[in-house]
């Protein structure tokens, strides 16, 4: 008897986004920095902000623009800021499946960013982002 198999893309509607507990500690116009356990983010809320310093709330993070992917020599996990801009190199496992890096905290990754680097799939990755941006609930 023939096994069938059916691969299932979810819709961009249907992937899980994280929510992050964060504490707002900078609001400078669009650009905000925030606190996510000991991981410290400087990004964009395009959809304003209605919180103020010292508030806590959720928060969804994106990464914007193309993401540059390559494999690290280095096991750690972190998130490192490019110097005064506001991208990053993001560090930590790819994990394909769940569209995930697995780092300090966990970033979501469209699945279409994602399509030419399943050999990366369980390995040490390096993530350059041009800037994170924030969606506060």
């Amino acid at each position: 008897m023939e096994k069938i198999f059916r691969l299932l893309i979810p819709n961009r509607e249907e992937v899980t986004k994280i929510k992050y507990n964060c504490m707002i500690v900078n609001i400078d116009d669009e650009e905000i920095t925030i606190k996510i356990v000991d991981t410290i983010l400087i990004g964009f809320s395009n959809t304003g902000i209605v919180y103020k310093e010292g508030d806590k709330t959720t928060v969804d993070i994106m990464l914007f623009d193309d993401l540059e992917i390559c494999e690290s020599t280095t096991a750690v996990s972190s998130v490192a800021k490019k110097g005064n801009s506001l991208s990053y190199s993001l560090y930590g496992i790819l994990d394909i499946n769940n569209t995930i890096l697995k780092s300090e905290i966990d970033f979501s990754i469209d699945a279409e960013e994602l399509f030419d680097y399943g050999y990366l799939d369980g390995k040490s990755v390096r993530i350059d982002v041009v800037r994170i941006d924030f969606d506060f609930d």
